[in-house]
């Protein structure tokens, strides 16, 4: 499989300020010790997370601990 490219963002990004080609996805804090990734977060939102591929796949969401699974490279690039 492909690495999967992403950017952990601490903020909301604005949707006027998306990129066409990109994944973008929110941080839910969940109970401190870690966090799921969702489309869209309206309370307890810790940040925002892009990716160059779709991760969640049909899912409402996913883990921390499920997103590491995935082969990835951190970039700078995306915002």
């Amino acid at each position: 499989m492909e690495k999967i490219k992403y950017q952990d963002v601490g903020i909301r990004i604005p949707k006027e300020k998306r990129k066409k080609n990109l994944f973008y996805y929110e941080l839910r804090d969940d109970e401190g010790t870690s966090y799921r990734i969702e489309r869209s977060v309206i309370v307890n939102n810790i940040g925002s997370l892009i990716t160059d591929k779709d991760i969640l796949c049909g899912k409402e969401y996913i883990t921390d601990k499920e997103f590491n699974n995935f082969d990835l490279e951190e970039t700078t690039d995306f915002y």
